[in-house]
């Protein structure tokens, strides 16, 4: 019977670090694909700085050009920084440190994708409005 319990036993443990390892990999890959939409979405924000590069030469809606420019220019920081910081290899971290790690760094690439998606929307407005 001893045995038994002891097979039950060895066995919820490694169904349960499975399952950790399935979660930590999940989140992880979550991250992953937000960033490769992310650096999809980068040459978008860097077509779109060129243009209003182009257009502030040209002495046009000088101040609005430059607040564009500036939050494009702010999103790709943003960007940059988390890139820098991200720290994909979780070995020797517990479950929930990697948990933890892995959910605050989604929040963070969530933002930034916004910031992203904000300044480039912007600037396609003001593309749209001013051809």
């Amino acid at each position: 019977m001893k045995n038994i319990s002891y097979i039950l036993l060895t066995f919820c443990l490694l169904a349960g670090c499975a399952n950790n390892a399935k979660q930590e990999s999940d989140l992880k890959n979550d991250i992953i694909s937000l960033h490769e939409k992310m650096m999809n979405n980068d040459e978008l924000l860097m077509k779109n700085k060129m243009k209003l590069d182009t257009l502030l030469k040209l002495k046009k809606d000088t101040l609005v050009l430059k607040s564009l420019v500036a939050k494009l220019n702010a999103a790709d920081d943003a960007m940059d920084k988390w890139m820098s910081q991200f720290q994909p290899d979780m070995t020797g971290k517990s479950h929930d440190e990697v948990i933890s790690y892995y959910n605050g760094q989604k929040k963070q690439v969530l933002s930034v994708d916004s910031q992203i998606n904000i300044a480039i929307n912007e600037s396609n407005k003001y593309f749209t409005s001013h051809k």
